[in-house]
């Protein structure tokens, strides 16, 4: 028998290519084609915004580092600029620290042509092919390159709207799906030098997603020759309407695209643990991607939380217990096994490998 959900799919997926056809004229994008100047500063000039560009990468020597260039924090983006600089680092010996420096807005310049950014004395740039970043942070440094391997992508005009004039909105770009990485690192004043694989994506909005949102998964792998982005976005309980599941999706082999229809993706998620902060997440999630055209399962299993961050631990201290009466927002980071069994367009694999995904509760 087909389902209600079914039977309005047609209608959804018309719906969806209008608002999408839409978006890409109001912004100026080319449908399918990431430019560079999308990697620039996208909310420059524009108030009450916030703004991020996020590089992590793993090393072969069981070490990663991530770092974000930050205009502003997510969770309060009214006023001027607050700029900070995230950095994340482990040794291969397991040692970590979590750096967030934060600076005056005259110490932040970026270019609105393409991806050009320089916070004090840390820097990045590149042409969505190539980035160069430099990071120094009291004992720890990198000088890193960022290369390109899977192709640039973002979903749709990779913008979502809210508002009945559409002036509240939330942007996603994502210039590296999948690359190799070298350099060197400095780790508590020991240099080395490394090399692995990296990802890059880029954030901008005027509008915390927490109003809207309840949770969200996100996630990434690179298994084989496959490079795979998979989300689920809960929204707000509304009287009457209930939550929706919004979902993102990209499966690409080698440097081709084979499917970014989210419509057809779906999560079941199973056996839940206790976690920090009295929040709670499921041991099994289990992805499945049904089209016309084939289907795509992705399997993650015995996840490692690698970072829980309470979301409002940059409050005063006298504050934050009365916040967590209303709200208690965290963020939980995984490292997890995947099974990736792909029967699409003439493409069948099952490929095995780990995948890095998070849980951002905003409730």
């Amino acid at each position: 028998m087909t389902s209600e959900l079914e039977k309005k799919i047609p209608d959804i997926r018309e719906r969806m290519e209008k608002d999408t056809a839409e978006s890409l004229r109001r912004e100026g994008l080319k449908a399918g084609v990431v430019e560079p100047w999308e990697d620039g500063f996208r909310t420059k000039d524009k108030a009450d915004t916030f703004e991020w560009w996020y590089f992590d990468a793993e090393f072969d020597d069981g070490g990663n580092a991530v770092v974000t260039f930050n205009t502003s924090p997510l969770t309060h983006p009214k006023g001027p600029l607050h700029p900070s600089l995230l950095l994340i680092m482990r040794s291969p010996g397991g040692k970590k620290v979590r750096l967030i420096p934060e600076f005056k807005a005259v110490d932040l310049s970026a270019a609105a042509e393409g991806c050009d950014v320089r916070l004090g004395e840390n820097s990045v740039k590149g042409d969505l092919e190539r980035y160069e970043l430099h990071v120094e942070v009291e004992s720890y440094a990198a000088d890193l390159v960022y290369t390109r391997k899977a192709p640039s992508w973002r979903p749709g005009s990779g913008i979502s709207y809210s508002g009945r004039e559409k002036n509240n909105y939330f942007g996603w770009v994502v210039p590296i799906p999948f690359g190799t990485v070298e350099g060197t690192v400095v780790f508590e004043g020991e240099k080395r030098e490394v090399k692995g694989t990296c990802y890059h994506d880029h954030n901008w909005g005027n509008v915390s997603p927490g109003l809207s949102i309840d949770h969200w998964y996100w996630g990434r792998a690179h298994v084989g020759d496959f490079t795979v982005i998979f989300v689920e976005m809960v929204t707000r309980h509304v009287i009457g309407i209930g939550s929706l599941k919004l979902h993102t999706f990209m499966l690409a082999k080698g440097d081709e695209i084979l499917t970014d229809d989210a419509l057809p993706l779906s999560l079941t998620t199973s056996d839940f643990r206790e976690g920090p902060g009295g929040r709670s997440y499921p041991s099994g999630l289990d992805w499945e991607w049904q089209g016309d055209e084939g289907r795509v399962t992705l399997s993650l299993r015995n996840p490692e939380m690698i970072e829980s961050i309470d979301m409002l631990g940059g409050m005063p201290r006298w504050e934050k217990p009365l916040v967590h009466l209303i709200a208690n927002p965290y963020y939980y980071d995984f490292d997890a096994d995947l099974e990736l069994a792909v029967d699409l367009k003439g493409v069948k694999a099952t490929e095995r490998g780990r995948a890095l995904y998070e849980l951002m509760m905003l409730k």
